[in-house]
């Protein structure tokens, strides 16, 4: 009996034995790297939140106020606000995408995205002044280049990172298009579109201030004007400098996809 009940009980830790070493060889398997390439193709639906520094601001210009009602706000002279570029650029944004990446041997699923845009340091943007005005109409034209990196999270394995260089931003748009890629998706193409918020794209489509509306709803790009009734003396118009826009925030609608 006794001899019985050793030789079950040493069954039972051979085969747990068995158990645990599978077991750990399954967890210790390594997952593979795929570098996407012909075949892969990815739409990512992204968020991002992006610096601007120095901040964009619309200069004073007296010919624009020629025709307003009040006497002292004509006469207001030229005033500079905006600093000269270039404008360097931060964004941080991610995103949740579909799509698979292939190496001709491995497929994966990508679920998610995270990328960072920089200026390219070759080519960080002309010394013309930082207005919100010239990144809407685009003049002057900007020579500034980007340079964007991407990470990738995949079901079941791990996705070879994106860096795309000498990308451009068209004007009137937070998108940006072209560039060279390299790592993942090599030689192939890659569209960026980017949604502005609502605060941002008031900011930089509004008039100038005027003395029935001397104080711009959204305060970054336009000076307010400061109206002082006349008394002792004839009335004034002074101005207050705009904040400048300093952030933008890419929100829901923008969009990213890469194939090759």
């Amino acid at each position: 009996m006794f001899r019985k009940l050793a030789v079950l009980v040493a069954g039972v830790a051979v085969a747990a034995g068995g158990l645990v070493a599978v077991t750990a060889g399954v967890s210790g398997a390594a997952k593979v790297t795929v570098t996407a390439g012909p075949g892969s193709h990815i739409s990512c639906n992204i968020t991002a939140k992006v610096k601007l520094a120095p901040g964009l601001k619309n200069n004073w210009i007296q010919s624009q106020h020629a025709s307003d009602p009040d006497a002292a706000v004509r006469a207001i002279p030229d005033t500079t606000f905006a600093a000269n570029g270039p404008v360097l650029i931060g964004v941080k944004g991610s995103g949740s995408c579909t799509g698979t990446v292939t190496d001709g041997v491995h497929t994966l699923p990508v679920a998610g995205v995270k990328f960072s845009v920089v200026n390219d340091p070759a080519h960080l943007g002309s010394a013309t002044p930082a207005t919100c005005t010239g990144l809407v109409t685009g003049m002057p034209p900007s020579t500034a280049q980007y340079d964007t990196s991407l990470t990738y999270s995949a079901v079941g394995g791990k996705v070879t990172p994106t860096t795309i260089t000498g990308g451009t931003i068209p004007p009137a748009s937070f998108s940006i298009q072209g560039g060279t890629i390299s790592g993942s998706f090599a030689g192939g193409t890659s569209a960026t579109n980017g949604v502005a918020d609502n605060t941002t794209i008031f900011a930089v489509t509004q008039a100038p201030a005027t003395s029935t509306n001397p104080v711009p709803a959204f305060p970054q790009c336009e000076a307010s004007i400061k109206i002082k009734p006349a008394g002792k003396h004839p009335e004034s118009a002074t101005l207050k400098a705009p904040k400048g826009l300093k952030k933008v925030a890419i929100v829901a609608g923008s969009t990213l996809a890469l194939s090759r």
